[in-house]
């Protein structure tokens, strides 16, 4: 059954209006880790929960990610029968931190899309000082 972005977007009307979780319920956990590599960049993983669509909730979260200044892409893999979808995220912490990426996902629908987990990896050469 293939669910329309009209019947989607009223569903998330519903559940907003229904009080789904709120993203001020679900408390992030977030992680950090730093990994050797070739390129030097920085990526997030966000379990992000209350999506239940691609054309509209996973468009929305992936815009609005995209916006933030700092980020260089978005991906969601997502699957409409799981609560909790995951979005992978290339930003550049100079300009942005994992805090605010979090704080965008959660005031999409005033608190529709809670995030559960951040973890965060740094790639990078390793420091060699003498």
């Amino acid at each position: 059954m293939r669910i329309s972005p009209l019947l989607c977007s009223m569903l998330a009307l519903t559940w907003m209006s229904c009080g789904g979780p709120s993203a001020d319920m679900v408390p992030t956990v977030y992680e950090e880790t730093h990994v050797e590599g070739a390129m030097e960049r920085t990526v997030a993983e966000m379990s992000v929960q209350g999506m239940m669509c691609e054309v509209g909730c996973v468009a929305k979260v992936r815009k609005e990610l995209l916006e933030v200044p700092g980020v260089a892409t978005a991906t969601i893999d997502f699957e409409k029968d799981r609560s909790v979808n995951v979005a992978k995220v290339e930003f550049d912490p100079e300009v942005v931190d994992a805090e605010a990426l979090v704080a965008k996902v959660k005031a999409i629908g005033d608190g529709m899309y809670p995030v559960e987990r951040m973890a965060v990896t740094h790639f990078g050469a390793v420091d060699v000082r003498p």
